[in-house]
């Protein structure tokens, strides 16, 4: 069972997570932990050597000075004033046998005129070679059958002898062997602490990506409404958890207006159907000609109809969801208008509107022309539909500011109260009206794929003003030959 445990936590993000975090950081204790050894080691001997140094030089300016006696009297000094700056003997006989401290004088020749050293001393003197006995800075020499080396520093004397000084490493290196168990314990220690502390600072943080994780498994169509509680830390987990419920209030909402369309093109189709049915069984039962034509044709207006309602809602929906492809060219809005409104001049006429047009300078925008054509196409079509005799519909064309703007301005009665802040959705109709309810929604469509807006205001003297607001191309660069 602890083996299937243990199995499963390594398996978890928290304990990958925590291995990385924990391996970076004992790689790094451990660099500090070597560069603090390794400065303390040359601390060491740099004190030993500077002793050691010191010593030398003092016992040489004596040497060429004093009598011998003086010497050796001093050697013996300078060896139990050294012995009673240790903090404590050795507790082992082979630890007792290299803790030396040895002054020697030897001739040209490398033989002992005066000596003080302990019984040792006949062990070391092999090791002490003819290199080892050249001047220079303090160097270590190894004695055969000893744990430790020594340091050793040798001085020339103006009579050609040779003083050599040499301290055993024993404590030094015993100190620093000390120093490195207790940093490789330190090291494990701390290692383990920061495995823990990362594990449990990972999986705190990770136990709430598990919520979100839950909640979002947990989620069915019929539970839309569920969320997250939202958090005041105010850090990256928050603004996930704060996003994600955004993004079911957006799925939510989304499903919600599909269901809506659904409702609604199913409700629009039903009495055209029921019209197209109507008239293809009159047709087949009617015995004259020509009513069965005027029934076939009555259905296939019917399909028109119906085709176009179809269209539209596909149109719409594609430009809303920004996957309408646009055909973008350099067009004059100005003319594009212009065209449009001599396209419906005449119904204008029929209808007796008055239908003016005011686009005093070119407005170029880079835009589909069709998409363009047939927003403003359905403005002036609501206009036909819904004005009565005697309005007055002005279409103003106008760029400001890198924008190009289009509006349909009339002084009729207005938008109903109870559509106008919903007017641009779709399917969504007067009371009168017998429209699909689409035109508007594919005049906002057309604005948003283009990066623009669109907004229903109402003029000072009564009316309705639609106007479009999307970015004006930008100004072509002159080449030069």
């Amino acid at each position: 069972m602890f083996s299937r445990l243990s199995a499963r936590v390594r398996r978890t993000a928290a304990w990958r997570l925590s291995a990385v975090a924990t391996a970076v950081f004992a790689l790094g204790t451990a660099a500090v932990f070597v560069a603090a050894y390794l400065m303390l080691a040359a601390s060491i001997q740099q004190r030993g050597d500077n002793w050691l140094d010191a010593e030398a030089a003092s016992l040489a300016d004596m040497a060429a000075t004093a009598p011998r006696e003086a010497l050796t009297q001093e050697f013996a000094r300078e060896a139990s004033e050294l012995a009673n700056r240790r903090l404590s003997a050795p507790s082992e006989p082979e630890d007792a046998k290299e803790s030396v401290v040895f002054f020697a004088l030897l001739d040209r020749h490398g033989t002992p005129l005066l000596v003080h050293a302990p019984a040792t001393w006949r062990e070391i003197l092999p090791a002490l070679d003819t290199p080892h006995n050249r001047p220079g800075p303090p160097r270590s020499v190894t004695v055969p059958g000893w744990e430790y080396p020594m340091r050793v520093v040798s001085c020339a004397l103006k009579d050609g002898n040779v003083l050599l000084v040499g301290e055993s490493l024993r404590g030094d290196q015993q100190l620093l062997d000390e120093t490195s168990q207790s940093l490789a314990w330190m090291w494990v220690g701390v290692t383990v602490c920061g495995f823990a502390v990362s594990w449990f600072s990972i999986h705190r943080v990770l136990s709430r990506v598990n919520a979100i994780t839950e909640v979002a498994a947990a989620i069915q169509p019929d539970q839309l409404g569920r969320r997250l509680p939202e958090e005041r830390h105010g850090d990256e987990i928050a603004r996930l958890v704060a996003t994600f419920n955004v993004m079911l209030d957006r799925i939510e909402t989304s499903i919600t207006q599909m269901r809506a369309i659904g409702d609604s093109v199913a409700h629009d189709l039903r009495s055209p159907v029921t019209a197209i049915r109507g008239s293809l069984e009159m047709a087949l039962t009617s015995p004259n000609d020509g009513q069965v034509r005027e029934r076939v044709a009555s259905a296939l207006e019917g399909l028109d109809k119906l085709s176009a309602l179809l269209d539209a809602t596909l149109d719409a929906t594609e430009a809303e969801a920004g996957a309408l492809r646009l055909r973008r060219t350099r067009l004059d809005v100005c003319a594009l208008a212009e065209d449009v409104v001599e396209l419906y001049l005449p119904a204008a006429q029929d209808r007796g509107l008055e239908l003016n047009l005011r686009a005093p300078a070119p407005v170029e925008v880079w835009a589909d022309e069709s998409l363009l054509r047939r927003a403003l196409t359905n403005l002036l079509d609501n206009a036909m539909a819904h004005l009565p005799s005697g309005c007055r519909v002005e279409v103003a064309v106008t760029g400001a500011a890198r924008r190009a703007q289009i509006s349909v301005t009339d002084n009729g009665p207005g938008f109903p109260a109870e559509i106008r802040d919903r007017a641009f959705d779709r399917f969504v109709r007067g009371r009168r009206s017998e429209g699909t309810g689409l035109g508007l929604a594919l005049v906002r469509a057309t604005a948003l794929v283009h990066g623009g807006t669109v907004r229903l205001g109402q003029p000072p003297g009564g009316g309705s003003m639609i106007e479009i607001e999307i970015p004006a191309a930008a100004p072509e660069t002159p080449t030069g030959g």
